[in-house]
């Protein structure tokens, strides 16, 4: 889906699901009691297990050490950009001497990039509507912020990919980077640029202004600020506790389903872009405490050492426009970056890439090997197995002693988002709004005023401006608009999602009447993206966590979406990071991150 914010993911997830698995007080501490006794009883097993295999499995594949270590095989289950990027961190860092089929990616589809999707509508398309030239569609992500260690991670990778001419550079002074907004009842209100200087903004009001629950988080000590035995709550529970309802309602349920197309009071904190503030919250004792303490004390030591090398190797003149932008794109869409991905790829000889071929069951055999099978094969003796798939998919897909086992997999729901292209030309600006990213519509506006259940629109033409050019009969200006819909509305009535033809009427009708655009579109694309987005419910942290200790003795690693970060950049970094922890250690789970003893 595209997210305003940007992102990699574009369902109905089930109803039992969409709602988080803690209920009232009483039910969290149990919840968080059973969690701790069982977090201690996998620990166990897991010291008991490593123990029986620390002689056969483990001792059997050394890591890369030297040229002359043996080679092994690698399979990676899904082709989007979560495996493709594994497979690209893995074959650049792999010797070279060994084995030269090494790596196998097996994608469903017969497309590579999962929800990275960029159409380009060209001359066929066009002709007979007096156009010529193209333009593209976004169905996926469309933009990225060079943000923190991930941010840099995918730099360094578009730099890598020779796609630094195809790069555009967002700069922060830009239009769509100063103006984005939410829709209320009483119109479009300007949104912050980001979650902090939200929080910010809301303390440099007058005191008169400032809601009496905001000013609780002058005073509050950290003794006071929190229960410290609760180790999430959703982000309607942390938002309301600490600075009221009004602003989580209105304001916060909006920025939620910009990027994850969900539901504010089922989702996680912790596991959420509101996990900074938390944070300052459980070290602090106070939001404004926090922000007021030096941010280099903060932060993993390992990922500050990483950030700065990159900054070193993006230190030239002219990446520094890119590094410091607002947001970037690239020529041809997002999706420019899967074509190169997968062009690298297929000229590798340790590679081998498999698309329409889906994967229909894994097996992990006692001698640490796995088997697989497609839809047009089995494949064995595999040493280690890497799943890009949704959560759920993967479970579905395992043997039944290790589904079993596995069962956490399927507790996150995922959402389906209704995604529709709006292509208009006229010889003025069409959108009466000035230049900006877009908007987004919070869970306040009822079915009175948002009676489509739509999440949000994307002004294409103002956010990415150079992604194409579009030539038609007497020079008209192209104005290209996106409108999501759905998502957790859709999961909680899942007789509600529409056909395309009705998406594609609920769309422009949205625009008729919000934006009071009355034209037709001359050119429309509409797609549902089923099961798109992964919803992090209240818990995910913890889960992840045992997930992580499950696995250990597994020659099995977890990367994508469904685990540490719905955005592009979380999505890169979390396929680096377990395609090195594989090189230098032998074995990664992909869940290192949720490990608390580290």
């Amino acid at each position: 889906m595209s997210r305003l914010g940007g992102g990699v993911s574009p369902v109905g997830g089930d109803g039992m699901l969409s709602k988080p698995i803690t209920g009232g007080k009483s039910a969290k501490m149990t919840d968080i009691i059973r969690t701790t006794k069982l977090s201690r009883t996998l620990t166990k097993r897991y010291i008991d297990n490593r123990r029986l295999l620390s002689i056969s499995s483990i001792s059997r594949h050394p890591i890369y050490k030297n040229e002359n270590s043996p080679s092994r095989s690698f399979g990676i289950l899904g082709g989007g950009l979560a495996g493709l990027t594994s497979a690209y961190y893995l074959s650049k860092h792999l010797p070279q001497s060994n084995n030269p089929r090494q790596i196998t990616v097996w994608e469903k589809e017969n497309r590579f990039g999962g929800w990275v999707q960029s159409s380009r509508i060209g001359d066929d398309n066009l002709a007979e509507k007096n156009g010529t030239g193209s333009f593209v569609f976004e169905s996926g992500p469309r933009s990225v912020r060079p943000k923190g260690l991930a941010g840099l991670i995918s730099l360094e990778l578009i730099k890598d990919l020779k796609l630094l001419d195809s790069v555009i550079v967002i700069p922060k002074t830009h239009p769509s980077a100063q103006n984005r907004y939410i829709y209320t009842k009483k119109g479009l209100q300007k949104l912050p640029s980001s979650i902090l200087s939200l929080i910010k903004t809301i303390y440099k009001r007058p005191i008169s202004l400032i809601p009496k629950s905001i000013l609780k988080d002058l005073i509050r000590t950290n003794e006071k600020s929190r229960n410290q035995i609760i180790e999430d709550e959703s982000i309607q529970e942390f938002i309301s506790r600490r600075f009221g309802e009004g602003i989580g309602e209105e304001l916060i349920s909006g920025m939620v389903h910009g990027i994850y197309a969900g539901d504010y009071r089922d989702l996680s904190v912790r596991s959420s872009l509101f996990k900074p503030i938390w944070e300052l919250e459980r070290r602090y004792g106070g939001v404004l405490k926090g922000l007021r303490i030096d941010n280099q004390k903060q932060g993993d030591s390992n990922d500050k050492q990483e950030e700065e090398r990159l900054r070193k190797t993006l230190n030239d003149q002219s990446l520094q426009d890119l590094v410091n932008c607002s947001v970037w794109g690239l020529k041809g869409g997002l999706e420019t970056l899967i074509i190169a991905l997968r062009k690298w790829l297929q000229d590798r000889p340790n590679v081998i890439l498999k698309s329409a071929e889906s994967v229909e069951s894994i097996d992990v055999s006692p001698d640490g090997h796995s088997k697989v099978t497609t839809s047009l094969g089995v494949y064995e003796q595999i040493d280690h197995l890497i799943s890009a798939l949704p959560p759920r998919v993967l479970h579905s897909c395992l043997s039944p002693t290790l589904s079993k086992q596995l069962e956490v997999l399927t507790v996150n729901p995922s959402v389906t988002v209704g995604v529709v292209n709006l292509a208009y030309r006229s010889t003025r600006r069409i959108n009466p709004i000035p230049p900006a990213f877009g908007y987004l519509i919070p869970a306040s506006i009822g079915a009175d005023l948002n009676p489509n259940r739509v999440l949000g629109v994307v002004f294409d033409s103002d956010m990415m401006p150079g992604v194409e050019e579009i030539k038609s009969e007497g020079g008209d200006e192209l104005t290209k608009l996106t409108v999501m819909l759905g998502g957790h509305y859709y999961s909680k009535q899942i007789d509600s999602i529409p056909t395309i033809d009705r998406l594609t009427q609920q769309a422009t009708e949205t625009i008729r009447e919000q934006l009071g655009i009355t034209q037709d579109p001359f050119f429309t694309q509409a797609q549902i993206q089923k099961d798109c987005i992964p919803q992090y419910l209240v818990g995910h942290h913890q889960r992840m966590s045992e997930l992580h200790h499950q696995l250990k003795p597994l020659n099995l690693s977890l990367v994508g979406s469904g685990y540490s970060g719905v955005g592009l950049n979380d999505v890169v970094k979390s396929s680096k990071d377990n395609a090195v922890n594989l090189i230098k250690n032998d074995r990664s789970t992909g869940l290192e991150n949720f490990d608390s003893s580290c």
